[in-house]
């Protein structure tokens, strides 16, 4: 099992949007600048994001994207079924048959094939339902959830850099 960049990539854009200054919503060239990532891939995790309930979409000027519900209530499970669907890892094919040859090693081999694959399954989703956004979450010195206002800082930084930032339009 390989977890895709695609999940890491969730995770830091549901970061970003849950310290969002005032919950205001980010656009997808906000969150691609700030990550340095593609925005057109960006899109494809943003969609994936929106269908699983963790994250709205509103299309409209002042629009982008916001959290769809509390950061302690999104688990990195969430995240990882939204990016990588819920389907098991590991789904038997019959391959551990085919290499015994006695008929009680056959089932007891298969058996302790399947149980070793799922119980290794089950930790990961365990550890992974332990785990909340807001756990995540930046705190400052007086132990309160920091919040950044993510547009400003892209659009400062496009400054710096030479860019055209809305306020020089």
């Amino acid at each position: 099992m390989k977890v895709t960049s695609g999940v890491e990539q969730a995770v830091c854009i549901l970061l970003m949007l849950a310290s969002q200054k005032d919950g205001l919503p980010l656009k997808s060239v906000t969150l691609s600048t700030r990550l340095q990532v593609s925005d057109s891939y960006l899109k494809k995790v943003l969609r994936k994001l929106v269908i699983g309930g963790l994250i709205n979409s509103n299309a409209s000027k002042t629009g982008g994207f916001t959290l769809a519900k509390p950061d302690d209530s999104i688990t990195l499970l969430d995240v990882f079924e939204a990016i990588e669907g819920s389907d098991p890892f590991f789904v038997p094919s019959s391959l551990v048959e085919k290499v015994f040859l006695m008929p009680e090693t056959i089932e007891k081999k298969k058996n302790t094939v399947i149980t070793i694959l799922t119980e290794a399954e089950t930790l990961f989703k365990n550890r992974l339902i332990e785990c909340s956004l807001r756990q995540l979450r930046y705190y400052d010195e007086s132990n309160n959830l920091g919040t950044v206002d993510w547009n400003a800082i892209v659009e400062n930084s496009a400054c710096i850099k030479g860019g055209t930032s809305h306020a020089e339009k």
